[in-house]
């Protein structure tokens, strides 16, 4: 009788820890799916760039002292840029906000200002527009002397996404004529003009739950 009151005891305990196995793995929960829509924004965003930028500065009316008469110098410079700024309006469209970036390698510069963004198709197209100001490093043949030019710079760009929040943005820049910051260096080239164009690629995180 203990027998099989005991093998009874082991069958009954057996089937339930089937029963509680079988529950385990019928609730068990797939792994989220990957989402390629864009992430949903709360009140406030931020952008992290990586990439690209071509530059070109020129000045048509400056006498160098390798005996040209004109500058032209086209570059090829690592670009990363920060962004940080509010989203509101109908559909949280609007994005109104802060930017500073920088590029480096066959010249050198530094950019701020504020910037102006709608959220497209769900943030899967983001517009933007910039004003600011840009400082950048000027070599000049012939002189071993550093410069530095300044100028306010206007920017256009457009924003597209590839999976939650990351994707590729891609800008245009240019801006009033640059001048030299010293003016004592400045009058010694008789206060040169550079124009300047840029064309940034990079690799860009949208972050709207910051």
């Amino acid at each position: 009788m203990k027998r099989l009151i005991l093998m009874i005891f082991v069958l009954g305990n057996l089937w339930a820890f089937t029963q509680d196995a079988t529950k385990k793995t019928d609730t068990k929960q797939e792994p989220p799916k990957l989402q390629l829509k864009p992430n949903e924004p709360n009140h406030s965003y931020g952008v992290f760039k990586i990439g690209y930028v071509y530059q070109n500065l020129s000045s048509s009316n400056i006498t160098l002292k390798n005996g040209e008469n004109s500058y032209n110098l086209s570059s090829n410079n690592v670009y990363f840029g920060l962004e940080r700024g509010w989203v509101g309006g109908s559909k949280k469209m609007l994005m109104i906000g802060g930017y500073l970036d920088a590029g480096a390698g066959d010249t050198y510069y530094l950019s701020a200002g504020g910037s102006f963004a709608l959220r497209l198709l769900d943030g899967w197209v983001i517009p933007k527009i910039s004003l600011g100001y840009q400082l950048e490093h000027l070599g000049l043949p012939g002189d071993s002397d550093q410069y530095n030019i300044h100028s306010g710079v206007g920017t256009i760009g457009v924003f597209v996404n590839v999976i939650q929040g990351f994707g590729i943005n891609i800008e245009a820049r240019s801006g009033i004529p640059f001048g030299i910051v010293r003016k004592d260096q400045a009058s010694l080239y008789a206060n040169p003009k550079f124009n300047m164009y840029q064309i940034m690629v990079s690799f860009s995180f949208f972050d709207f739950e910051i």
